[in-house]
């Protein structure tokens, strides 16, 4: 495992096709809230879903996030030069409220402070925690796409 972090709680390695299955249960699990308040009357079909997400997986862009030696979470930033933008970040919801995202951002915004590019993101309009969580951070609502807020942090 490599080590991406100042903070000292998190650790972060790159994915491999292997880890198909665990992030297909990262992603289910952690967006579930807000799957629900998006499509209350959804039936979830595990094998669909698996399906869409195997079709879309590309393992190279995807980091999985480490907690205590254990995989716990998934991220996935891309550095253009000129942003930092987080494709997605999701965490088991036995490993949220530990500290985990806000060290793995902290960090971010360390890396942003030192390159001068802003960080930028959606954040869907129901998950309201997550908004909280960003907008305590830094972050301010940049614009509006469909269900989502664009949310950027702009480097100091």
């Amino acid at each position: 495992m490599t080590e991406h972090t100042k903070q000292g709680i998190y650790g972060l390695r790159k994915a491999v096709a292997e880890d198909v299955e665990f992030l297909f249960r990262v992603s289910t699990e952690a967006m579930e809230p807000v799957d629900k308040a998006l499509n209350p009357h959804k039936v979830f079909d595990k094998d669909a879903e698996m399906n869409v997400y195997q079709s879309k997986f590309i393992p190279e862009e995807i980091d999985i996030i480490t907690y205590q030696g254990e995989d716990v979470g998934r991220l996935r930033v891309v550095r253009d030069g000129k942003t930092l933008y987080v494709g997605g970040i999701q965490i088991l919801p036995s490993y949220q409220g530990k500290g985990i995202g806000t060290a793995l951002f902290t960090d971010l915004i360390s890396e942003s402070n030192a390159t001068g590019c802003p960080i930028t993101l959606e954040v869907h309009d129901v998950n309201s925690d997550a908004r909280r969580f960003y907008t305590r951070l830094g972050f301010e609502d940049t614009g509006h796409e469909g269900n989502k807020t664009c949310m950027t942090y702009n480097p100091k």
